[in-house]
């Protein structure tokens, strides 16, 4: 246990003193994100974040990972490094979609094949209990795909990434830590604590972004620890003291913020007669902007909802699918319907404002 704490506390330490000369490095050979168009930011802004939290991530374990568990977690780190640099080459140089989308297919593969990272069984949800090989890795794989495209999404404004990947891995690492899983846990704490120092800089005014090295691997990490806490979680007694009895609910509560804003713009884009692949200001984070708040403000209502869902699963961890689905969707689909009401009040009442300016200016130059 001692020793995954000090992975935290060592991956921050590195992180955090590489952050500095890092960004002046990125600054001095121009590898900087301009702004314009749909850019929030105003200012020429390092996207390269991932580079000192992978770093710091790397350093961490080599140093506090006991030799003979190296072996065994090798794949992991083979698929996560695969990952960033794929997201590093996007961040230098674009790569389409499709490329992208097969890097992550691969990456998913590694899990699925080499490491045995798998959903396995609808875990009795609808009665369906054990899944075929063939829809074992579909499920598994579109899975971490989404998780994965999901978190990316949010990486919108200052700080929220950040916050969301911290409290999403803490809670990870923490889990396993506590039900014996302690070498499994090394590799969350480690991502944790980079996390947190990135957050030092990236907080409003931001001095760097995460960029896509930084947010594929964070997102697959998440993806690959949701459907390890499923395997895991599945095969715990139900007198275990962290059981939650709830394996499919549990994980859509703690990643409520990336799936709600993924679900909400894939449909608003649909409906609307766009790919789902066209990027606009549709984001929750954009509609809490267009709200009158800030990013500070924006990060910290949705790091809020985020710690409440957290709450909500863990004070229903003793209630099967049957009640955490419904309440965990219910109260979703609440707020969601509330961002949106408040947000065309708000826009309805912004064009009435600017329909009676146009009307008082016609009247006074018609006179």
């Amino acid at each position: 246990m001692d020793r995954a704490i000090l992975s935290f506390i060592t991956a921050f330490a590195i992180s955090y003193l590489v952050f500095p000369p890092a960004i002046k490095a990125f600054h001095r050979f121009s590898l900087v994100d301009d702004p314009g168009g749909r850019k929030i930011h105003t200012k020429e802004t390092p996207a390269l974040g991932g580079v000192p939290i992978f770093l710091g991530v790397i350093i961490s374990l080599a140093v506090w990972l006991p030799i003979g568990m190296i072996a065994t977690y090798k794949f992991y780190i083979v698929a996560i490094s695969f990952i960033f640099i794929l997201g590093l080459r996007d961040d230098l140089s674009p790569v389409t979609a499709l490329q992208k989308l097969l890097g992550q297919i691969g990456a998913a593969s590694i899990l699925f094949f080499l490491c045995d990272i798998r959903i396995e069984s609808f875990y009795g949800l609808f009665g369906l209990y054990q899944m075929p090989l063939w829809l074992s890795y579909f499920a598994t794989v579109f899975t971490i795909i989404v998780i994965t495209n999901s978190y990316n999404l949010i990486d919108g404004i200052d700080g929220l990434a950040g916050s969301v990947g911290l409290i999403t891995l803490l809670f990870f690492g923490c889990w396993f830590l506590l039900n014996d899983k302690i070498h499994f846990s090394f590799i969350a704490l480690a991502f944790s604590g980079a996390l947190l120092a990135f957050l030092n800089f990236n907080w409003s005014p931001s001095k760097i972004f995460m960029g896509d090295s930084g947010t594929s691997i964070v997102g697959l990490l998440i993806a690959l620890y949701t459907v390890y806490f499923i395997q895991i979680n599945a095969g715990l007694p139900d007198v275990a003291t962290f059981k939650f009895k709830a394996n499919i609910g549990t994980p859509i509560g703690l990643l409520i913020i990336p799936l709600v804003d993924t679900i909400r713009v894939f449909v608003k884009r649909t409906l609307a007669g766009k790919s789902f692949m066209e990027a606009d200001n549709s984001h929750i984070h954009h509609v809490l902007l267009s709200l009158g708040n800030n990013h500070k403000q924006a990060t910290i209502i949705l790091v809020a909802i985020k710690v409440l869902f957290l709450i909500l699963v863990f004070s229903l961890r003793r209630y099967s699918d049957l009640v955490v689905l419904p309440v965990v969707v219910g109260t979703a689909l609440s707020l969601t319907i509330f961002l949106n009401v408040t947000y065309r009040k708000r826009r309805a009442k912004m064009d009435s404002g600017s329909k009676e300016s146009t009307q008082v200016f016609i009247n006074k130059t018609g006179s």
